[in-house]
């Protein structure tokens, strides 16, 4: 594993921007990686840009890449927001592939919030069934992520979504789920 750069580590300890946001113009809302945990970003559009805070709710495991991105979205346009991605987030502090991931919570929290935002309904509001129990992660999420991330392997999914990882009663669902979406013999 290679070396977590500082700034992860000092957003963690000493997180910016964790308050909500009032009035905020958009929330995004997502689960979080526990049942009944949420993840909530607000946004609020200002001539000089957008203002940015957020809000965790049994699960504080996205408390470093909440703060990282909200500290990004601060005088950022709307436009910028928009166009931002896992890679060039992660480019801008200095992360290295492996902890991308850990990015994921937070995107899809400004994704809902930008969506709210265009008046549209958070793309993340029917996920669909729970398959992974131990860390929350729905039949619709790792769908999306497998497309998006051309996922092809149960270690691909586990670095990805962290299903599989934890008690691994989920490993014949999503086996068979790959199986449907790539093919059989993919995972």
């Amino acid at each position: 594993m290679r070396r977590i750069p500082p700034v992860v580590f000092e957003h963690f300890r000493a997180p910016r921007n964790e308050r909500v946001l009032r009035p905020a113009d958009a929330v995004g809302e997502i689960e979080g990686r526990f049942e009944d945990s949420r993840i909530r970003l607000y946004l609020r559009e200002t001539r000089r840009g957008l203002r940015a805070g957020f809000s965790l709710e049994g699960d504080r495991s996205a408390v470093a890449a909440l703060s990282l991105l909200t500290s990004r979205l601060n005088g950022a346009s709307r436009a910028e927001a928009e166009a931002w991605t896992i890679e060039s987030l992660a480019a801008s502090y200095g992360l290295d592939e492996e902890l991308y991931p850990m990015l994921l919570p937070a995107l899809d929290a400004l994704a809902a919030a930008l969506a709210d935002l265009r008046g549209e309904p958070n793309p993340f509001a029917a996920d669909g069934e729970q398959l992974c129990h131990c860390l929350n992660v729905r039949r619709g999420r790792l769908l999306r992520l497998a497309r998006e991330r051309d996922l092809r392997s149960l270690e691909a999914v586990r670095h990805w979504t962290g299903a599989c990882s934890g008690c691994r009663s989920c490993r014949q669902e999503v086996e068979e789920l790959l199986a449907e979406l790539w093919g059989r013999g993919s995972a």
